[in-house]
């Protein structure tokens, strides 16, 4: 089975449905095998994150995703490049170097 018939099934309402279930519930199998799982297996299940991610994204009105985007698999890699790269900016943001000054009867306090 080649990739883009994969991504096809896992973009779809019914596999993406039971994904989340089998998220939400634990007891529901995708596979009938539960190890030991097959190269078309792992790519498959990474690719029902990969896109229920993206409907997470849009159901959560986010910038530069649409139903579009998801359909076209150029445009997907570069929503998630984008999507990687602004999370990079603010993890780094949250880290950059804040200094707090205080009265001199305190000792002062650098974040990084």
């Amino acid at each position: 089975m080649n990739i883009t018939a994969l991504k096809k099934i896992a973009k779809s309402d019914q596999w993406q449905i039971l994904y989340n279930r089998a998220k939400e519930i634990g007891t529901l199998k995708l596979f009938d095998n539960d190890s030991d799982l097959s190269g078309i297996q792992i790519n498959f299940l990474y690719l029902l994150q990969m896109y229920n991610v993206l409907y997470q994204d849009l159901a959560e009105d986010r910038d530069y995703i649409s139903q579009e985007v998801i359909e076209d698999d150029i445009r997907t890699e570069a929503y998630l490049l984008l999507r990687q790269e602004l999370r990079k900016k603010k993890d780094n943001k949250n880290y950059s170097k804040k200094e707090v000054s205080t009265s001199k009867d305190t000792h002062s306090v650098i974040f990084r």
